[in-house]
């Protein structure tokens, strides 16, 4: 729980002002651009950004010269462009999640005593483990880095399908023999476990993979720009050091959301 409000401050805390407002209503202008699903005109623009159409008029000059919006001359309303896509598909939008999640994850495998995991969707029923942290204790479970097992049988798999629309779902499954096997009635269940992880934003389970197991998953990432892992901890549910179930999942929101933020993603609903 601490974990939790100490994020919440940090989010808060004062940053020094070095403001450059030139830069601002050029952010603010595409910001505004890329939320809305059609063309927009300056007196729009200006409207919704709280500027004047006189301080605007400068800086979407300036985007259209520099291609990353288009002005539709007939309509005098405004378009963002593909540069933006573009520039950030010059770098690996994984491999920097990869770079920014490694710290927060050490602090949490610290925190809590466990290894945490960062598990991806491979060929829509595969899940693949691409990263793990151990913690400094003697004991403890792992998980190898590498490993592909069937999606179905993860909690990390329910987690990462859970944001998906049941149709993608359904073709994902589709050519899952684990799936195809199982009765309506173990099938509902499994369906059932889907719509909870996408209500809670947690997916967990214990006594599925091994007996004496507990796993908890959440999201990391964003499913709005298709870029989505499965953050998660894998411990013995019995022990005198077993952390508790909540404590478990507030470590790997607060660990989840702070990548994001670190990734420039926008911080996940539950603790939005």
């Amino acid at each position: 729980n601490s974990m939790k409000v100490s994020y919440v401050m940090s989010l808060n805390k004062s940053q020094p002002n070095y403001r450059v407002p030139a830069l601002e209503k050029g952010l603010d202008v595409l910001e505004i651009l890329s939320d809305s699903s059609e063309p927009l005109s300056l007196s729009q623009i200006a409207d919704i950004s709280g500027k004047s159409t006189s301080e605007l008029f400068r800086t979407l000059n300036c985007l259209v010269e520099r291609d990353y919006i288009v002005k539709d001359d007939s309509l005098g309303t405004y378009t963002l462009t593909l540069k933006l896509f573009e520039l950030s598909h010059r770098h690996s939008p994984l491999d920097h999640l990869l770079s920014v999640s490694q710290k927060p994850m050490e602090d949490c495998a610290a925190q809590l005593g466990e290894s945490c995991h960062l598990s991806v969707l491979r060929h829509q029923n595969m899940l693949q483990v691409i990263s793990q942290i151990h913690p400094p204790r003697r004991v403890r479970i792992s998980i190898s880095t590498g490993s592909i097992v069937p999606a179905i049988q993860t909690v990390s798999g329910r987690m990462l399908y859970s944001v998906m629309n049941d149709e993608s779902i359904h073709t994902a499954l589709s050519t899952c023999e684990s799936y195809q096997a199982m009765s309506a009635k173990v099938r509902e269940m499994y369906w059932n476990r889907i719509y909870i992880a996408r209500k809670t934003g947690v997916s967990t389970a214990v006594d599925e993979s091994y007996i004496g197991i507990h796993d908890t998953a959440v999201l990391l990432g964003s499913p709005d720009i298709g870029l989505t892992a499965a953050l998660a901890v894998t411990q013995l549910s019995t022990t005198q050091e077993t952390r508790a179930p909540q404590e478990v999942v507030e470590a790997l929101q607060y660990t989840s959301n702070i990548v994001n933020k670190h990734a420039g993603l926008s911080l996940l609903k539950y603790l939005t």
